[in-house]
């Protein structure tokens, strides 16, 4: 049985004042995408104050660099300050200059140094747990969310968005926030991709996996999909349908028209499959509540009878007629 591992604790290092251009960001880190408006107000507090927390960096001894482990965000501010046309000024960099990490223990900090902070962008923080992942031969969920502190659930995202090719990694590390694939996109549809793959043929519309990927973000942009969570839609829907052997041809139809048509929408499709099923189910939930409650009561012998007998009556004309129409139905 392998040894626990404990994350490493930031060690102390040595100050030192540095410039923007002796700093290098750290390759490994998990945060790759920074967004202008959060680094305009931190810039804004530079350009005021100055750098007040030291950043953590460390020396590569072969280069001779510096790269930084906690404080990218604060370099870059001090970067734009100082190359700035309109208005440059100096912005002296405080450092602690840490020992030089190995890659483990550079992810490691980082991970811990950054849990209690904004959260990252999934996409990055999904890559460097795969340098993890590869780097400490470990797989495991929860030993891995206890090494860098991300929660289970967390970690189980993030192994769902490596499970993708390349290409889709890209489209949600795009600068651009408005340019930008959300990683949620991507991990609700990964159930559904599954759940296709389990269908009969035809219901793919001859297409592949990746083919319905591209088919599923391309009804994303032009509004067939205006919502992330409409793909629990389908799986609602088969759960609802898939074991009366009737409706699963409505169902199977339903999914091939999706995966064979963009003009189609999710909601338009499944909603009214399940609609019906639906009602029903709450009717019979309303029903036994009733029963349960009305027995409770023990309302058998009460002397303030007449008002209650009304309504008893009214329902039971009520039930007969639907119990009719029920049976007229079969």
């Amino acid at each position: 049985m392998p040894k626990k591992r404990k994350p490493p604790r930031l060690p102390h290092g040595t100050f030192q004042e540095l410039s923007y251009r002796e700093l290098s960001p750290n390759p490994l880190n998990p945060r790759r995408l920074f967004d202008k408006a959060p680094l305009q107000v931190l810039e804004e507090s530079i350009r005021e104050v100055g750098i007040l927390v030291p950043l953590t960096v460390y020396q590569e001894r072969r280069t001779e660099k510096y790269y930084i482990v906690d404080g990218e965000r604060r370099w870059r501010c001090a970067q734009n300050i100082e190359t700035d046309v309109k208005d440059p000024r100096n912005v002296p960099i405080p450092a602690n200059v840490v020992d030089p990490p190995t890659n483990v223990a550079n992810l490691l900090w980082m991970f811990n140094i950054h849990n209690l902070r904004e959260q990252w962008e999934l996409m990055p923080t999904a890559l460097s747990l795969k340098v993890l992942i590869n780097e400490l031969k470990e797989d495991d969920e929860d030993k891995l969310a206890k090494l860098t502190q991300l929660s289970g659930p967390h970690v189980r995202r993030c192994k769902i968005l490596l499970s993708y090719p390349k290409t889709y990694h890209l489209m949600m590390l795009v600068q651009d926030p408005g340019q930008r694939m959300r990683a949620n996109f991507f991990i609700e549809m990964h159930p559904v991709l599954d759940l296709y793959s389990k269908l009969p043929k035809h219901c793919r519309a001859g297409k592949s996996r990746n083919e319905l990927t591209d088919h599923f973000i391309k009804m994303y942009h032009t509004g067939g999909i205006k919502s992330v969570i409409h793909f629990r839609r389908i799986l609602e829907a088969y759960d609802y349908l898939y074991d009366d052997r009737e409706r699963r041809h409505d169902f199977n139809r339903a999914a091939e028209l999706l995966a064979r048509r963009s003009d189609q929408s999710i909601r338009s499709l499944f909603d009214p499959l399940i609609a019906e099923d639906k009602s029903v189910a709450k009717a019979e939930a309303t029903c036994k509540e009733f029963l349960k409650s009305i027995k409770r009561f023990r309302i058998e012998h009460v002397s303030k009878r007449a008002n209650l007998r009304r309504i008893l009556l009214s329902i039971r004309k009520y039930v007969d007629d639907l119990l009719d129409k029920l049976e007229g139905d079969q």
